[in-house]
C-alpha cells in the first residue's frame, strides 16, 4: 500500500563545501518518515542539481511543505537566496532553536545525516515564518557596519597589546612602533566605514531623514547607532509586534520558576547581538547625564530590582529599542510631553481596570 503524505519538509545542514539535504514527511498516520536524503556541493552547479533531485522526490506537488535551513555565519546565504529566486518556500532558524529541537526528538550523536534529518522534522512540524530578503541598500549599509565592527574589536585588540608593551620589563619599541601603525591604519578605515555607511543612508533620502529625526529627537541617540539597529532589522520590514522584535534582539524575559522555587529572571540574549551592542553605549550616555523621561525610568527599576544597576541598564536598551521601533513605524519625532500623557493615560486605564467592580 503506497504512502499516504499530509505535508512534506526539506532539511538542509549547511558547511562551506557541501551540505546534506533530507526530504522528509508525515504520514497520514501521524509518523514522520524520510523519503530522499543526499550530499551536495555548496555552489551554482550543487544547487541546480538540489532543485532537479528535489522536484524529482517531492511526488505530490499540491502537498503543504517548507524548506528549513539554519544560520551558519555566511556558508548558507547563497542556497537561500538561490531557493527564494525560484519561489520555493525557504525558511530561516536560528542555530541554537533547531539544536534544541533535535535534542527534544532524542537525537544524541551528531552528524550531517542526523541533522539534515532532524531539520526535516523540525520543517514538517513547524510553521515557520517565510523569508524574505533584505533590500539592497540597507544590505549594503548593514555590510559596511559590521565590516565597522569587526575593525573595531581589531583596534582593540592591538590596544591591549600596546598595553602589554608598555608595561612589560624590556622595551620592544618595533612591535611598539608596528602597533601604533596598525591602530592608526585601523582607525582610518573606521571612519571610512562609517562615511561610507552614511552615504549610502544618504542616497535615499525619505529613508535618511527618518533617521535623522530619531537621532535628533532623542537625545543620547546618534545617527550611526539608529542606522545600526535599522539596517539589522532589514526597516523593521518583518516585524509586526514589539514583542516580535523584542524577542529578535534577545531583550525577551526568561523565567526559572517552578512550584514554589522562584529563580532569577534573565533576558535570553537569543538573538541579534549587534543591535544589544549597538543600544549599551547609548544607554549609559543617557543614564550618566539624566536623560529624562529615561533616568526616571532607570531610578526606579533599580529601587525595584534591589539595587541591581545592570538589570536597569539593560531594560533601558530595550525601551530604547521599542522607541525607536516605534518612531520608524509611526514616521515621526519623539515628543516628551506626549510621551508622558500617553504613559499616564495607560496608567490610569490599568489603575481603573483594577479597581473596577466584578
Amino acid at each position: 500500500m503506497a504512502t499516504r503524505w499530509i505535508r512534506y519538509g526539506l532539511g538542509l545542514d549547511m558547511s562551506k563545501d557541501t551540505f546534506h539535504a533530507c526530504l522528509g514527511g508525515y504520514t497520514r498516520e501521524g509518523e514522520f518518515k524520510v523519503i530522499a536524503q543526499r550530499q551536495f556541493k555548496n555552489s551554482k552547479k550543487g544547487f541546480d542539481e538540489l532543485v532537479e533531485w528535489l522536484e524529482r522526490n517531492r511526488k505530490e506537488k499540491t502537498l503543504d511543505w517548507q524548506i528549513l535551513m539554519e544560520v551558519t555565519g555566511v556558508y548558507h546565504e547563497g542556497l537561500l537566496y538561490h531557493l527564494h529566486s525560484k519561489g520555493f518556500p525557504v525558511c530561516l532558524e536560528l542555530a541554537k532553536r533547531v539544536k534544541k529541537y533535535i535534542q527534544s526528538i532524542g537525537h544524541k550523536s551528531k552528524n550531517d545525516k542526523l541533522d539534515g534529518q532532524g531539520i526535516s522534522q523540525m520543517a514538517c512540524e513547524r510553521k515557520l515564518n517565510r523569508w524574505k530578503p533584505i533590500s539592497p541598500q540597507i544590505h549594503s549599509i548593514r555590510t559596511m557596519l559590521r565590516h565597522r565592527k569587526a575593525l573595531i574589536a581589531a583596534r582593540v585588540q592591538f590596544e591591549n597589546q600596546l598595553h602589554a608593551l608598555k608595561h612589560a620589563a624590556a622595551e620592544e619599541r618595533v612591535a611598539e612602533r608596528s602597533l601604533r601603525r596598525m591602530i592608526k591604519e585601523l582607525n582610518t578605515e573606521i571612519d571610512k566605514a562609517q562615511a561610507k555607511a552614511t552615504e549610502l543612508a544618504k542616497q535615499n533620502e525619505p529613508f535618511f531623514r527618518k533617521i535623522s529625526q530619531i537621532a535628533e529627537s532623542v537625545k543620547g541617540l546618534g545617527i550611526l547607532t539608529v542606522l545600526i539597529v535599522v539596517s539589522e532589522t532589514n526597516g523593521f520590514e518583518e516585524f509586526t509586534s514589539i514583542k516580535q522584535l523584542v524577542s529578535y534582539a534577545g531583550y525577551d524575559v526568561v523565567e526559572n520558576s517552578s512550584g514554589k522555587f522562584t529563580g532569577k529572571t534573565k533576558i535570553s540574549k537569543q538573538g541579534n547581538a549587534r543591535i544589544r551592542a549597538a543600544l549599551h553605549m547609548p544607554s549609559l550616555s543617557m543614564i550618566g547625564r539624566k536623560v529624562e523621561p529615561f533616568y526616571s525610568l532607570y531610578l526606579r527599576l533599580v529601587i525595584r530590582t534591589g539595587g541591581i544597576k545592570m538589570k536597569a541598564v539593560v531594560a533601558i536598551q530595550r525601551k530604547l529599542l521599542v522607541l525607536i521601533y516605534t518612531l520608524w513605524k509611526r514616521n515621526e519625532r519623539f515628543d516628551k510631553t506626549r510621551y508622558q500623557a500617553e504613559r499616564s493615560a495607560n496608567r490610569a486605564a490599568v489603575i481603573e481596570l483594577e479597581v473596577a467592580p466584578m
